[in-house]
């Protein structure tokens, strides 16, 4: 089973592209022959980038909750959709990154990329370092999801 974990550093050049860690490319095994999908992240001002394979999951589970025919929902799935772009990766694990999703994260030279299970983060290496929670913060929220949920057993 496929499941992109650790940290890694990648250096974008003058034309928008990195190399991704050959760690991420091996994990990827023939899926590394499909498109990615980069999704700009609704919450921070990073990328998530997917294999198509995991994307397509993502894709039907979203679309399963909507109703085609509700004009509200139709302009949901078009801001869904305006937030990716499929990307073709090259044999040596290059990736082309768009100016606008470049924007968008924030991504000049040097970035922090960290594997998420299904997917791979993308951060500016300084925005991450601003944003990163420490280890005293982790273990608090740990302990209290942890609590929370045996209270709900």
């Amino acid at each position: 089973m496929t499941e992109f974990t650790g940290t890694y550093h990648a250096t974008i050049d003058d034309k928008g592209r990195f190399v991704l860690p050959s760690a991420f490319k091996k994990e990827m095994g023939e899926m590394a022959l499909e498109p990615l999908v980069i999704e700009r992240n609704l919450f921070k001002n990073c990328l998530d980038i997917y294999p198509e394979a995991f994307w397509k999951n993502r894709v039907e589970a979203f679309k399963s909750t909507l109703d085609p025919f509700d004009e509200e929902d139709d302009a949901f799935l078009q801001f869904f959709y305006e937030n990716f772009i499929k990307v073709g990766m090259a044999a040596n694990g290059r990736i082309n990154v768009p100016g606008e999703y470049l924007g968008y994260g924030k991504l000049t030279k040097s970035v922090r990329l960290i594997g998420m299970g299904r997917s791979i983060r993308m951060w500016d290496s300084a925005e991450y370092e601003a944003g990163r929670m420490d280890k005293s913060t982790f273990a608090k929220r740990f302990q209290e999801k942890r609590k929370k949920k045996q209270e709900g057993q």
